[in-house]
């Protein structure tokens, strides 16, 4: 199983850490203190791979439900700025929202996010 938080380019690593669950598999040579790391932003089609569902068979046929959630905040909890959340997100936060939401069978949306973010 993926996890759901994977490793970004901006992601630091500790000492120790190699185990750690939330490490992408096979992406070692991009990770941030390692050997060969490269700081660079991860294409459209890494942070897909980073981010895809699981996939093959399972005992409920060709595919099981999966839910996620995402969503900013600022470090004192805040999840807004003047009634929209777009202020507190930098350009990596939308092109991991816009991935997953390219990933996604369906979107939910509140009907405030909905008038208040469009």
């Amino acid at each position: 199983m993926r996890s759901l938080f994977p490793v970004t380019d901006l992601t630091t690593s500790t000492p120790g850490d190699e185990g750690r669950a939330g490490r992408p598999t096979g992406r070692e040579d991009r990770e941030p203190g390692r050997a060969g790391h490269e700081d660079r932003e991860w294409s459209l089609d890494e942070l897909a791979e980073a981010y895809a569902y699981p996939t093959g068979l399972s005992a409920e046929g060709p595919r099981s439900a999966w839910l996620r959630a995402n969503m900013v905040s600022t470090l004192d909890g805040a999840a807004q700025h003047d009634g929209r959340s777009q202020p507190i997100s930098c350009a990596a936060d939308m092109r991991i929202f816009g991935t997953l939401r390219a990933l996604a069978d369906v979107v939910i949306a509140g009907a405030q996010t909905v008038r208040q973010e469009g």
